[in-house]
């Protein structure tokens, strides 16, 4: 433990005389996180081009809803799912699925949506049949005024997005709602009928009668959070600036060979384990506490730039875990570099050049699922990606540690395999060297 225990030390006193390096790890995501932040504030990218898989249950089973399905299945932005494993889907499969963020949208259809509106259409039929002395009456019942076709999103999803939705899905219900009141009017013998003569209230009931109303998958009574410029830039240029700590560890690490003390260090009995133990936890601390500031600058620092303060989910205290992890990954594949290269020319451009790589496939420029096919697929090559999905999880999603699990079993995966090779790699250096 005193071996350990004076590592951490030796890299505090290291990094302190590193002022660039300080900098670098400090100054350059403080500054990222302002920009994107302020630059992005504007809606995301629109989704108009993109086709979505688009959850449907339909527990109406009538016109309407056949009429609102057809349209949707024309439309050239959803791809229809309307059942599982072969059996129709249920309410309860499509909040599950949405929760797990599988599909970014899904509508449920009430039932007796279609007996609704009818019954607003033939109050209609009837006052125009009134009006012009047919005669004749459609059945009719009082309205509801709580019939709703719910629709439920992803909470990652972006807002322009959700808006199309609600547009597209008020459309169709408008268009099924026309048809069916023509419909109407035929049955009376008048399919010619001015429907300007009918009450503009009753036509407004026919059109908003049936609206779209958004809800929360996880519905807790609480404000539903979406992803912003500020829940977006925060996290994911903090992890950007946590990968960064290649530069200056991977600098310690080359500059430690280059003047010999690493070689007199591991000539110590029994020390190469111990230093290389203790340089792990040093950066991994330097690492967690880097995020910890990137977040209270979200948190209060956002708010004085007239933009919306980080929120950290119904379950924050997980983030100290996913940062611990995360730093751990970056700490690892930094001294991996590090032991890698033998100079610092090779090992700084190449470092910095693979995070700016990973983290444009990883998600952390741009959301992953508006990038192509090939892209998305990549991206699971990126720890950037893993480590920004497993903070959404928390912070978006409302997520709790088991949730997470599997991101931080990917990132600890990804540190030990990079930390074992980097430990071998000195020993092999050293025994060559002796």
């Amino acid at each position: 433990m005193k071996k350990i225990a004076a590592t951490i030390k030796k890299e505090w006193i290291l990094l302190r005389r590193d002022i660039s390096g300080m900098l670098l790890l400090l100054l350059m995501p403080a500054i990222l996180i302002v920009v994107m932040a302020m630059v992005q504030d504007a809606p995301f990218k629109s989704y108009q081009d993109l086709r979505f898989d688009l959850l449907l249950a339909n527990d109406d089973q009538g016109t309407l809803s056949a009429d609102i399905i057809d349209g949707l299945r024309h439309s050239k932005n959803f791809m229809v799912i309307d059942s599982l494993a072969g059996k129709p889907l249920t309410d309860e499969q499509l909040r599950a699925s949405l929760k797990k963020g599988d599909y970014k949208i899904g509508i449920i259809i009430p039932k007796g949506a279609t007996a609704e509106i009818v019954n607003l259409n033939n109050i209609i039929a009837n006052n125009i049949s009134a009006k012009i002395g047919l005669g004749t009456a459609l059945p009719t019942r009082n309205t509801r005024d709580s019939m709703y076709i719910k629709i439920y999103f992803d909470p990652v999803t972006q807002p322009t997005f959700r808006a199309m939705i609600h547009a597209g899905l008020d459309k169709y219900i408008n268009y099924a709602s026309s048809s069916m009141l023509i419909k109407c009017l035929s049955r009376l013998g008048k399919t010619d009928a001015d429907t300007s003569e009918a009450s503009n209230e009753d036509l407004k009931k026919v059109f908003t009668g049936l609206g779209v109303k958004e809800e929360a998958v996880n519905d807790n009574g609480k404000e539903v959070l979406h992803i912003n410029s500020v829940q977006h830039n925060v996290p994911a240029w903090a992890i950007f600036g946590m990968f960064f700590i290649v530069v200056p560890l991977a600098s310690h690490l080359l500059r430690e060979r280059e003047e010999g003390s690493a070689l007199r260090l591991c000539l110590i009995p029994n020390s190469q384990m111990a230093l290389a133990l203790g340089r792990i936890i040093f950066y991994t601390m330097v690492c967690t506490t880097q995020f910890a500031i990137m977040v209270c600058l979200g948190i209060w620092l956002m708010p004085l730039l007239r933009l919306p303060a980080l929120t950290l989910g119904a379950h924050a205290w997980v983030l100290l875990p996913i940062a611990i992890c995360i730093s751990f990954a970056a700490t690892a594949f930094g001294t991996f570099i590090g032991s890698v290269f033998v100079s610092a020319n090779q090992a700084l451009p190449f470092g910095s050049i693979i995070i700016v790589i990973l983290s444009a496939i990883g998600g952390i420029w741009v959301p992953v699922e508006v990038l192509p096919e090939t892209m998305q697929h990549l991206a699971n090559i990126s720890p950037l990606h893993w480590s920004l999905a497993a903070v959404n999880e928390i912070i978006l999603r409302d997520g709790n540690f088991q949730d997470v699990i599997k991101y931080l079993i990917i990132l600890l995966l990804f540190g030990i395999t990079l930390w074992l090779l980097s430990v071998y790699r000195n020993k092999t250096r050293i025994q060559s060297l002796q």
